[in-house]
């Protein structure tokens, strides 16, 4: 082959693309004080979520606590991690942060 000729082309096929994860924010009710906290994160963990953000506002006296989070979900992983975080016990609502 002269530096002139061409290859003959081979035709390609292109790898299946793995649907890439975004970080996704939630807010997240909860009831249980500290320790009901406590179980979902640890919850969160044992899912095999990646959870880059976690803050939590929990003050004495107060029914509820709020879990500000952000989880790195597919776009068709979104609805199942609130459907699936809503099961917790203790869990009053699942909502995404725009």
């Amino acid at each position: 082959m002269t530096t002139l000729e061409q290859p003959a082309t081979t035709a390609f096929t292109a790898a299946p693309r793995r649907a890439s994860r975004l970080p996704r924010p939630f807010t997240i009710l909860t009831t249980g004080g500290m320790p009901g906290v406590m179980d979902l994160a640890s919850a969160l963990c044992s899912f095999g979520y990646r959870v880059p953000d976690f803050s939590v506002d929990v003050h004495e006296g107060v029914s509820c606590s709020c879990i500000q989070c952000t989880v790195a979900l597919t776009s068709a992983e979104c609805a199942e991690f609130a459907d699936r975080v809503r099961t917790l016990p203790g869990v009053l609502s699942v909502e995404p942060t725009c």
